[in-house]
């Protein structure tokens, strides 16, 4: 695969994490010294319940090629089903951007433990390999403003 375009760039991941659990589990795989790729950036949130359709949106007008929300176990959220809000959201949020060209793969939602330092390592590794398979996120025109 050496040589192919697609592979020559780093994917920018932005992931929302959920501070009781999945920030936990992120700051588990960095002791554990588990692989996490470049381009990633991780956001703490109070809850994943917290996120709003917006915040995944400015990410990839940013410059996110990926977004990764990560919430609590199913029944563990401390906020009262603030990961099942946040799935339904994002699943909602797939659907209208692959009606607008971007592919849903690029958004997803995954529910998480604080001790899951591995799976957190793998998951941010699948995604970044879907990302590297799908190449950058085309959206990054400058529009008549001059901002990208």
């Amino acid at each position: 695969m050496k040589g192919n375009k697609k592979n020559d760039f780093t994917p920018k991941i932005t992931i929302f994490c959920c501070e009781n659990s999945a920030y936990r589990a992120a700051d588990m795989a960095g002791t554990l010294g588990l692989i996490i790729p470049e381009g990633v950036k991780i956001i703490s949130l109070p809850c994943a319940g917290r996120l709003e359709e917006v915040h995944v949106l400015n990410a990839l007008e940013e410059g996110a090629d990926g977004v990764m929300v990560l919430g609590c176990l199913k029944d563990s959220c401390k906020f009262l089903n603030g990961d099942a809000r946040t799935k339904k959201k994002i699943d909602f949020l797939k659907e209208t951007l692959s009606d607008i060209g971007i592919e849903k793969s690029r958004v997803d939602f995954f529910n998480i433990s604080p001790n899951m330092g591995v799976k957190f390592s793998e998951l941010v590794v699948e995604m970044n390999e879907k990302l590297i398979e799908m190449g950058p996120l085309l959206a990054r025109k400058k529009n008549p403003r001059g901002r990208s």
